[in-house]
């Protein structure tokens, strides 16, 4: 008979491990799959990676301020804790702008589109190899076109307007 109460006492002891322990392995794995997404959205794009750092110091900011106001952490601590994080948000920020400066540069953003569609488009004898560039003379201040922006045609020396579609080249 006390085989039976010891092995009922097992078997109800383990239903109650499995039911508290459950949820908690279950929110594990869901924050898994969670961050695995996170990382390679991150991967794909390394402003979205910044933005996530940003966003986790500024979160670390937030609790530090919580654990000192509860009194978990010293007056002496929080000042060097939060100058740390300052820091590092600090470097994270300028990394973001700097980011966004060379994304949104116009120059470089119209250069990059003639050179694409030079490169899609086919000439007389085919099509058209970055090797042979033909520079076109601009004007001091601009930068020399080596393709028309517009239709992509390749640009000849002293060109003031495209040979193929007519568009100013000034």
């Amino acid at each position: 008979m006390t085989v039976v109460v010891i092995v009922g006492a097992l078997l109800l002891l383990a239903v109650a491990l499995a039911a508290v322990a459950w949820p908690l392995l279950r929110e594990r794995r869901g924050y898994a799959e969670v961050d695995l997404a996170a990382e390679a959205a991150a991967d794909a794009d390394p402003l979205l990676e910044l933005e996530t750092q940003r966003d986790a110091i500024y979160q670390a900011i937030r609790e530090l301020r919580f654990d000192r106001q509860v009194g978990k952490v010293s007056d002496v601590d929080f000042e060097t804790f939060d100058s740390q994080l300052r820091h590092r948000a600090a470097l994270v920020l300028r990394e973001i702008d700097a980011l966004r400066q060379a994304e949104a540069d116009p120059a470089l953003n119209a250069s990059l589109e003639a050179e694409i569609a030079g490169l899609r488009h086919v000439n007389g004898s085919g099509p058209v190899l970055p090797a042979q560039p033909a520079l076109v003379a601009a004007p001091a201040g601009q930068a020399a076109l080596n393709f028309c922006p517009q239709c992509g045609q390749r640009l000849q020396a002293g060109d003031r307007f495209c040979g193929k579609c007519g568009v100013a080249l000034s």
